[in-house]
């Protein structure tokens, strides 16, 4: 399975809370409580690339400086 984007889990997560907003009057309490959940993983997904990311373009920088 290829690795996703930041920017494919962005737009994932915007449709998960989409899905959430429009369905969450006719969901009981435990669905909404996995959807939110699955919001949340997808987001720290996001974050951690974002922060690998980050981290590396630092390393370079370090690494053509010297």
């Amino acid at each position: 399975m290829p690795q996703k984007s930041a920017e494919q889990l962005k737009q994932k997560t915007a449709a998960l809370k989409k899905k959430l907003a429009a369905k969450a009057s006719s969901m009981d309490a435990a669905k909404v409580r996995l959807a939110k959940k699955k919001i949340r993983r997808v987001q720290r997904r996001r974050r951690v690339i974002d922060a690998r990311a980050k981290k590396l373009a630092v390393k370079d920088e370090a690494a053509k400086a010297e």
